[in-house]
């Protein structure tokens, strides 16, 4: 029984990490832009993830969110 009761224990501490470990962070590639200098090298731009939100006051005061 003691066996089994810590069994339970690790799976529902195992399941609490998957369900906690779930907020990863990710970044998509916008756009990329090269370009080749006088001395023959490459330089690459890129942007990644350029996307912003507004959020619009409900006061209408612009200071405030």
């Amino acid at each position: 029984m003691k066996v089994l009761s810590r069994v339970l224990v690790a799976l529902v501490a195992v399941l609490a990490g998957l369900f906690a470990g779930t907020g990863t962070a990710s970044a998509d590639l916008d756009n990329q832009m090269s370009l080749v200098d006088g001395g023959g090298r490459t330089m690459t731009i890129q942007q990644w993830d350029t996307f912003l939100d507004g959020v619009f006051p409900l006061d209408r005061n612009r200071l405030t969110r």
